[in-house]
């Protein structure tokens, strides 16, 4: 739902700026298209690459699956973010430059594996690794 009222709030915004009738068509269409797969990869997991499951290993590694089946080796960031409504993994791919981020809402599992998870990133042995 937020990323699609951020598409349309940037939508909005381009109405605003003193642009050639053409040059906005083509911005509004960029950002469209951009709304269009950031729902799909990332609320609708429809895309080949959407992280789809994820495991937590000793030492700060995390493997995520992804959608096509294949297993993704990353190592767990410093950065990532742990609060009581919502956990942010920032993975760290290890043979690629970037890395990929998991929104892991209270929804998305159990309400006792949810607090699980949040114990073991913000006390466990997980963060002692990437520390």
């Amino acid at each position: 739902m937020s990323f699609l009222m951020l598409g349309v709030a940037s939508l909005i915004s381009l109405q605003t700026l003193p642009l050639p009738t053409m040059p906005l068509i083509g911005v509004a269409l960029l950002a469209l298209v951009s709304t269009g797969y950031c729902v799909l990869r990332y609320a609708l997991l429809r895309t080949r690459d959407a992280c789809v499951a994820f495991r937590l290993d000793e030492g700060g590694g995390i493997v995520l699956v992804l959608r096509n089946g294949s297993h993704l080796m990353c190592n767990l960031s410093n950065d990532s973010l742990v609060t009581s409504r919502i956990v942010i993994l920032n993975a760290k791919v290890n043979e690629q430059r970037g890395g990929r981020s998991v929104l892991i809402l209270p929804d998305a599992m159990g309400a006792d594996s949810f607090r699980r998870l949040r114990v073991a990133l913000r006390w466990g042995e997980i963060r002692q690794g990437t520390t």
